[in-house]
């Protein structure tokens, strides 16, 4: 029987200043090339009124450990404004040649228009060991223009190409698409497949690779973009720190209130590794759900630029329990604020909401039902 390993694959966030950034920085080490890819969710480019494209210039710079300039590149991107690249990823793919050091890449990216611009930087090590299995990416492509998409649509795209390096020696690549099953004997590496082409079906809902090395087994997911690609521009580090704290235990809690500022990353990382309901993987299910309310309850519960939605009792209530079974509301009762009740009945508790300011500022009432065992 072949052990099966699933593949904890290695990307880092890059940064601005203080703040988590979205835009990931990939690199993956094979012999003396470094294939180094920058992704950018779509939604970080600005453009012009009545404006067909935004044209950037994206700079990058790496330096060694001692500082000194190895490797510059320009590159002009011509972004297309199209709906259906809303929530989805541009990718910039570079291969360098780089020794064995520690690296800080430098990323300036500028508007050419509008004179908007955003600078990143990271730090990152090359040392001698190859990457046995890289990212499996999946690369859309519409309209001429390149894009990470969020779903395998294949009817959609003119071209879908699914790319796999790895350094071992592969014997068979297993594909699952859905409930159909191919192998490809003796692959070479990079390892393409033009998914339009060899798949009949218009939609592919799961998509899992496995690659066999002698008695090994290799579980891969394709890259997809995913909504926190673009969550952690939204929210700074130490809001992330606070959304933890609402499904936080008392004892989980109690060890991230003393972390330091420069230890959140870390910590948080720490906290959705242990909820991840498939670790090794790319995905964290449990993260990108509660990522997913989170952004919900800004959109259907802010007030104003001081009270997000997240912040708000409502908001609050949302992210821990979700969308209520029922809602009651009285909008004009006499005596007393305007109210919003929210009913639970598998979890057999009732929140109740008022407008005691009258700002629709709806506050919890009864905070003891919250905070009671499941």
């Amino acid at each position: 029987m072949s052990k099966v390993r699933s593949l904890s694959l290695f990307f880092v966030l890059l940064f601005c200043g203080s703040t988590l950034f979205a835009q990931e920085f990939l690199f993956e080490n094979f012999g003396e090339k470094v294939e180094a890819n920058l992704l950018f969710p779509y939604d970080l480019f600005i453009f012009a009124k009545n404006a067909e494209y935004a044209e950037y210039q994206l700079s990058l710079e790496v330096k060694d450990s001692r500082r000194k300039h190895v490797l510059s590149k320009e590159i002009s991107l011509s972004i297309p404004k199209r709906d259906w690249l809303n929530h989805c990823a541009v990718p910039v793919f570079q291969n360098w040649e780089l020794a064995q050091d520690s690296y800080t890449l430098n990323v300036f990216l500028k508007n050419k228009h509008l004179g908007d611009k955003k600078s990143f930087n990271k730090s990152f090590k090359i040392d001698d060991s190859d990457t046995e299995i890289g990212l499996a990416y999946i690369i859309a492509e519409k309209e001429g223009f390149e894009y990470i998409p969020q779903e395998l649509m294949l009817s959609f795209v003119d071209r879908l190409t699914l790319r796999q390096r790895f350094s071992l020696d592969i014997q068979q690549i297993i594909i699952e698409a859905d409930s159909e099953r191919n192998l490809f004997y003796n692959p070479e590496s990079p390892f393409e497949l033009e998914l339009t082409e060899y798949f009949e079906q218009d939609y592919i809902g799961e998509m899992t690779l496995y690659l066999d090395e002698q008695n090994i087994r290799y579980k891969v997911e394709p890259l997809l973009y995913r909504a926190w690609f673009s969550f952690s521009r939204n929210y700074s580090l130490k809001d992330q720190m606070q959304q933890i704290r609402y499904i936080a235990t008392q004892t989980q809690w109690k060890t991230l209130r003393k972390v330091p500022k420069d230890r959140f990353e870390e910590a948080i990382e720490s906290f959705w590794q242990l909820k991840d309901p498939t670790p090794g993987t790319l995905r964290n299910e449990t993260r990108e759900f509660f990522n997913k309310r989170v952004l919900e309850a800004d959109q259907r519960f802010s007030i104003h630029k001081r009270m997000p939605g997240w912040k708000s009792d409502r908001g609050r209530i949302y992210i821990k329990f979700g969308e209520p079974d029922q809602i009651s509301s009285e909008a004009f009762p006499i005596g007393r604020p305007p109210s919003i009740v929210w009913h639970y009945f598998k979890l057999n508790r009732s929140f109740v909401f008022e407008d005691d300011k009258g700002f629709g500022q709806y506050r919890l009432k009864n905070k003891e039902e919250e905070y009671e065992d499941l």
